[in-house]
């Protein structure tokens, strides 16, 4: 199993620009709607595929929440593609951003400690309190794992911003006062990778590949177009993880993820 470090890419045009080495920029204006919470795991030494399927949870200006959903349907084979949840509530926005604020997440200057474990992942958190106001980048190592951490301040400090995190992602009603329950959101946009495969004959359908040009074995991200999006769309449901696809001769296994609201394309996505 090829292993590597994923890089922390973060280029979001428009909404999530310029960060320097240390997590800092100053935000631009981005029209309308922009990024208020971004929560992401990231990092760690996994396959690339992983990597670049793992999705954020976002939380816009606009009090849209966007959370993927953690646990699929353990039988096999699963889901082609993960499942998220939406819920829309404008004034949450302020009560998570103050939220965040009490646990340190807007705190330049505070130290989360370290673990003594090794190469598992970061947990990436980006805030922006107001269209022109400074975004805010924290990376917090192997959060989750905290039981060595000293001193006892720190070890709380850790915990209170997993229970954060655990709030934001399940729509807590100390932060979402609408009784309505989260729906399901329907992305329309992907991005994929595509490696070689060997089929499983006992599960595996193979469809032919939707796009114009044949599939190519870089192991790089990859947009589909407006006509290739159209058409996998139409064949997602249809689809679940021991799926296949053909092109050129040979046979594809696809790592597919969606373009979320804020993203532009591969440039803009955090691995």
């Amino acid at each position: 199993m090829e292993i590597m470090r994923s890089f922390k890419v973060l280029t979001v045009a428009g909404l999530v620009l310029g960060l320097t080495s240390s997590g800092w920029a100053q935000a631009t204006t981005p029209p309308g709607r922009y990024v208020s919470l971004l929560i992401q795991d990231t990092g760690g030494y996994t396959i690339q595929e992983y990597a670049f399927s793992r999705t954020p949870t976002v939380l816009y200006s606009d009090g849209l929440l966007i959370v993927p959903v953690k646990f699929q349907n353990m039988r096999y084979p699963g889901q082609f593609v993960s499942s998220f949840l939406q819920k829309r509530e404008q004034p949450s926005v302020s009560r998570i951003l103050d939220a965040a604020r009490k646990v340190n997440l807007m705190n330049p200057k505070f130290d989360w400690g370290m673990p003594g474990i090794v190469d598992v992942n970061d947990t990436t958190f980006i805030t922006q309190i107001s269209p022109r106001a400074t975004q805010t980048r924290f990376s917090i190592f192997a959060l989750g794992y905290d039981q060595d951490v000293r001193p006892k301040s720190k070890l709380d400090a850790r915990k209170a911003v997993s229970k954060f995190r655990e709030k934001v992602e399940s729509f807590s009603p100390e932060y979402m006062w609408t009784k309505s329950r989260p729906t399901i959101w329907k992305p329309t946009k992907w991005l994929y990778m595509a490696t070689e495969a060997d089929p499983d004959p006992t599960f595996t359908k193979i469809h032919k590949w939707i796009g114009s040009k044949p599939l190519q074995s870089t192991r790089t991200c990859m947009a589909m177009t407006n006509t290739e999006n159209i058409k996998f769309n139409s064949l997602l449901p249809k689809l679940d993880s021991a799926s296949r696809f053909s092109s050129n001769g040979k046979t594809w296994m696809l790592t597919v993820r969606p373009l979320y609201p804020h993203e532009t394309g591969c440039q803009s996505i955090i691995n």
